[in-house]
């Protein structure tokens, strides 16, 4: 079973009994079809679920810009020309089976025995070794930066996870639980687990910095920090880009080598 086909298999197990939103905003819906798609829990959930096949296989195509293209051609000549909603539901049934048969993006191996890491990313994306000024900085460059100099770095410490969670990232612990500090404000910690290592993940509200300087309000950066004890890495996204279904395979790919 294919990645797509899986998160299809996850998506549709997990969706909640209760009424969920759209993946747009439906206070705002204009169109027929949108307002059918938000009076509707089955309508709602399946964009929901489409939004979320369609991002990442948009991440994992070799050509996103076809599936792109294809997705709004899709939106204006199939789905938007439904007036009820049997048959709004079998466009996006339809939809949700043509994107888990698009061929995927083939999966490649980083490994660097001097930083003593390696980890698996798809072959859509380019691994450019120094990064924030550190030969111990591993940045991921995608198709589509739009501002952002990668989609995701990676940069390995000496030391274990709590020390450099709060030394080297956005990570802090108030009595004994673990927070994420943004822009504007504190944001939730998730504990994760990998091959030989533990780890903390948070999305934080953050801006965006490049060659030309700082920009405010680009969204969501993803931090995460993961250790096997001696050795730690500090993997950031900057905002707007690399928060996809594509980047935590990687993320959870890591494996400590020494």
């Amino acid at each position: 079973m294919g990645v797509v086909r899986l998160l299809l298999a996850v998506l549709i197990m997990a969706t909640p009994r209760v009424a969920i939103g759209a993946s747009f905003n439906c206070a705002k819906a204009s169109t027929s079809v949108e307002k059918i798609i938000c009076a509707s829990k089955t309508l709602s959930r399946l964009d929901e679920q489409l939004a979320k096949v369609y991002e990442s296989v948009l991440s994992l195509s070799d050509h996103p810009d076809v599936i792109k293209s294809h997705q709004q051609a899709w939106l204006r000549t199939i789905r938007d020309t439904c007036q009820d909603k049997p048959c709004i539901q079998n466009a996006y049934e339809h939809r949700l089976a043509q994107l888990a048969a698009i061929p995927q993006a083939a999966w490649k191996t980083f490994r660097d025995t001097t930083l003593g890491i390696e980890f698996s990313y798809p072959s859509n994306r380019k691994v450019q070794v120094g990064c924030r000024r550190s030969k111990s900085c591993i940045a991921l460059i995608g198709q589509s930066m739009l501002n952002s100099e990668y989609l995701m770095a990676f940069e390995v410490f000496d030391g274990d996870l709590e020390t450099i969670a709060v030394e080297q990232s956005v990570f802090e612990k108030q009595n004994n639980v673990w927070i994420a500090k943004g822009r504007s404000g504190e944001h939730a910690v998730v504990p994760l687990a990998g091959g030989g290592w533990q780890g903390l993940k948070s999305t934080v509200d953050c801006g965006i910095s490049d060659r030309k300087g700082f920009h405010a309000g680009a969204g969501e950066c993803l931090w995460v920090v993961l250790s096997n004890g001696r050795r730690s890495v500090v993997i950031d996204t900057q905002g707007m880009v690399g928060n996809d279904e594509a980047s935590m395979r990687s993320i959870q790919s890591i494996r400590f080598t020494e």
